[in-house]
């Protein structure tokens, strides 16, 4: 089975192409995960788009292309990949799924085919995901037109949260609103947090069954989760991707009579508290520089304060989940950082594990000044192992699309089985 997964940004656009064809041996049935085809469309919508991929065994190609919308990208996708002389496929019948990784949907907090339902309960779930469900929205509309009759897997974000407890996704409102709003703590980059689950007990050397394991996925968008036994059992975001940590431009935890104040003081509307929270918070909004953790950096090396005060906020923040998680877990066996920061912010990772040696996580500097590569930091004698996860979303789409699509009536799965 060959299944293209999507990964849909406002000016960008990520995709991988695996064989997920069955194998038996010596009686056993094993999926052959193999990825066929990777690449990345950069500057959607700009005058000029940045195409990069690699096909095969054949070396990374990086071109120029003109895609000033999300098609003009998909196609130049879909025509690379079934190119009469260098593509990868014969056509686009060889392709039996695309699955995607979109974030949220009112009611839906597991994998699905997309259908006019699916895409209208994420029309309505805009207002908490502005920046992530319209494009996801817009692919799925160009997907259907370009590849008619294909099967289309949303592998939901809050999918991987179905079994935190209720007692940890409910909040302190009115029930009524609990009820008829469906509000509850949804937690999002589960494909993320899934994998984490599944790759860092194998990397430390722990029984996957009963590991207990803080999941610090740290990027543009960052979020925390308490894993035991492979099931997630407490997540920092809720019930919007605003919630947590404070992100490169999304505010995270506030109080939310900030909110209000701040609309009756400056007389902001719904849209513009909206607007400020998503687009001019988080660590752009402390900085007044910029989200990026490379820049915060490189400032506070200069001596810009409030680049520094935006790099102490976030540690400040993931070291204060790591202990209430580590409370909730009743213990802590794996602290696993993962995503762009996670995986490659050798100096966040340090001041994060600094002073948590009360909780038994004692890292390795000499094996924390590595960046990008996978394995544990921590030093041979910590009782908590710490070790760095290379990102992996797209195998846990590919994944959960194959098994929807052999088990349809199947809609919510343990994905930490599948390996």
């Amino acid at each position: 089975m060959q299944i293209l997964v999507v990964n849909v940004g406002s000016t960008s656009l990520k995709f991988k192409l695996f064989d997920m064809s069955a194998e038996t041996t010596d009686g056993w049935t094993r999926t052959q995960e193999q990825v066929l085809a990777s690449g990345k469309v950069d500057r959607v919508g700009g005058e000029s788009s940045v195409f990069s991929y690699q096909l095969g065994d054949a070396p990374r190609q990086e071109q120029k292309a003109q895609c000033p919308h999300q098609r003009a990208a998909i196609q130049r996708v879909l025509e690379t990949l079934t190119d009469s002389e260098t593509g990868i496929l014969t056509s686009l019948d060889d392709v039996q799924a695309v699955g995607f990784k979109p974030v949220h949907a009112k009611g839906i907090a597991e994998s699905v085919v997309i259908n006019e339902a699916v895409i209208q309960a994420m029309e309505e779930y805009v207002p908490l995901a502005p920046a992530h469900n319209p494009p996801y929205i817009e692919a799925f509309g160009i997907f259907q037109e370009l590849l008619p009759g294909k099967p289309l897997v949303g592998v939901f974000e809050p999918a991987f949260h179905t079994t935190i407890p209720d007692y940890a996704r409910t909040y302190g409102i009115p029930y009524e609103w609990t009820e008829k709003h469906a509000i509850r703590r949804y937690g999002f980059h589960g494909a993320s947090h899934r994998y984490v689950a599944w790759r860092a007990p194998e990397l430390a050397g722990v029984g996957r069954d009963a590991a207990r394991v803080i999941s610090c996925h740290l990027g543009g968008s960052s979020s925390i989760c308490a894993i035991r036994g492979g099931k997630s059992v407490d997540t920092s975001m809720g019930f919007s991707p605003q919630s947590g940590l404070p992100n490169a431009t999304r505010n995270g935890d506030i109080d939310p009579f900030i909110a209000l104040y701040m609309m009756e003081k400056e007389g902001l509307s719904v849209g513009e508290i909206r607007e400020a929270l998503s687009k001019s918070g988080g660590l752009a909004g402390i900085s007044g520089l910029s989200g990026d953790i490379r820049d915060l950096e490189e400032a506070a090396e200069e001596g810009n304060e409030r680049a520094r005060l935006a790099l102490r906020v976030l540690v400040h923040e993931v070291k204060k989940y790591v202990g209430a998680y580590t409370a909730v877990l009743e213990g802590l066996d794996i602290l696993a950082f993962t995503g762009g920061i996670g995986e490659n912010g050798m100096n966040i990772r340090r001041d994060v594990c600094s002073g948590l040696e009360c909780l038994g996580v004692e890292i390795d500097l000499e094996r924390n000044a590595v960046g990008g590569a996978e394995g544990i930091i921590s030093t041979e004698k910590s009782p908590v192992k710490i070790v760095v996860v290379l990102a992996n979303e797209e195998l846990v789409i590919a994944r959960e699309t194959m098994q929807l699509m052999s088990d349809p009536g199947s809609r919510v799965r343990d994905f930490s089985a599948l390996d």
